[in-house]
């Protein structure tokens, strides 16, 4: 009879285990009842097929003339450097390698883009235009 009877608590005691998993993801000791195991075991996620970023059209440094401060930060983000000398202005955006500027006079109702020069950064050389724009220009949302 004693045999019977610590067959069955071992047999209590073990299938009481079996409907329990121990959690992977919380504290020492912590328990996941059966019916959460399936919400709680990570799915693998397929991997996502990359598909490359198209590359974005060159600006032409000629087309810059004629746009407003608000499209320019649109493009480049904010000026590292502004001076007001009404009526015009002028921004500088500059990375280790070129130096943009902008200079700014009233037209047709507002602050656009009148003259633009670039050069390299540690001299006073001219810079291919194209290329410093292309630089400068903010990274794609999203990409």
């Amino acid at each position: 009879m004693r045999s019977r009877l610590l067959a069955l608590a071992t047999c209590a005691v073990l299938s009481a285990c079996v409907g329990q998993t121990v959690s992977p993801d919380g504290p020492a000791g912590a328990v996941i009842p059966a019916e959460n195991r399936a919400m709680t075991v990570p799915q693998r996620q397929p991997d996502p097929i990359a598909t490359p970023v198209p590359p974005r059209p060159a600006i032409d440094p000629a087309s810059l003339v004629g746009m407003t401060g608000e499209r320019i930060t649109a493009l480049f983000g904010a000026p590292v450097f502004v001076r007001r000398d009404p009526p015009g202005e002028f921004w500088r955006y500059r990375d280790k390698t070129c130096v943009l500027e902008l200079f700014f006079y009233p037209r047709s109702g507002s602050q656009r883009v009148d003259h633009i020069e670039t050069r390299n950064a540690d001299l006073n050389n001219q810079q291919d235009r194209a290329e410093c724009v292309a630089k400068l220009r903010k990274p794609a949302v999203g990409g």
